[in-house]
């Protein structure tokens, strides 16, 4: 009768969750941040089109 069963599927050890005051966590949280104040104007928007082929230039 032991064919009538499938083995028991493997059962994986529980993962650590992140911890919000790790080093690295705050550093690439820090990092983001910077990022994000950095951009800004005219240098946040997308100046071309991959579709068209448009480059966003008058007359061009």
């Amino acid at each position: 009768m032991g064919g009538l069963f499938p083995k028991a599927p493997k059962v994986e050890p529980a993962s650590r969750m992140p911890d919000a005051q790790d080093p690295a966590i705050l550093e690439e949280r820090r990092r983001k941040l910077a990022e994000q104040r950095q951009r800004g104007g005219r240098d946040s928007t997308i100046m071309s089109d991959n579709l068209t082929g448009s480059t966003g230039k008058l007359g061009a």
